[in-house]
């Protein structure tokens, strides 16, 4: 009998356990997610006004989309080596995910105002766009992961 208790005790501890574990992990900011998976780290204070993706994956690759609102400009424009120049290339190749994603037009980029932007690709193809709009203070997050 005690055998029996110690059994479903030591069960119940384990799921206890595993349980805040999995809440912990899907409760994460996506900016921590962004730093395990691109090894970008940037700054917590944001709020998270739009996100989309293309669904579930076994592999996690797909299109993910999010845009950050930042209260201070500075903080973010710190961040990454930015590039301060508009870029016709970059713009479609963004746009291509978002169309994917059916973004809605009021959730797209407004690339008729100044931006900067970064781009980091792994050695699998996939990429990362951030596109910062210091005007709004928007930060866009485009994920294209293989």
């Amino acid at each position: 009998m005690k055998r029996s208790l110690k059994l479903i005790s030591a069960i119940l501890l384990f799921g206890i356990i595993i349980a805040v574990f999995l809440y912990i992990q899907i409760n994460k900011p996506y900016s921590e997610i962004i730093n395990l998976n691109w090894s970008i780290k940037l700054p917590d204070s944001y709020k998270v006004i739009y996100s989309t993706d293309s669904g579930a994956s076994f592999h996690g690759d797909g299109q993910r989309y999010h845009i950050f609102e930042y209260k201070n400009e500075n903080k973010i424009s710190q961040t990454l080596n930015w590039i301060n120049a508009k870029n016709a290339a970059v713009e479609s190749e963004i746009n291509e995910v978002l169309n994917n994603l059916n973004v809605t037009k009021e959730n797209m980029p407004d690339y008729g105002k100044e931006y900067k932007y970064y781009i980091r690709t792994k050695e699998d193809s996939s990429k990362i766009y951030l596109i910062f709009a210091a005007d709004t203070r928007k930060l866009y997050i485009i994920e294209d992961i293989y």
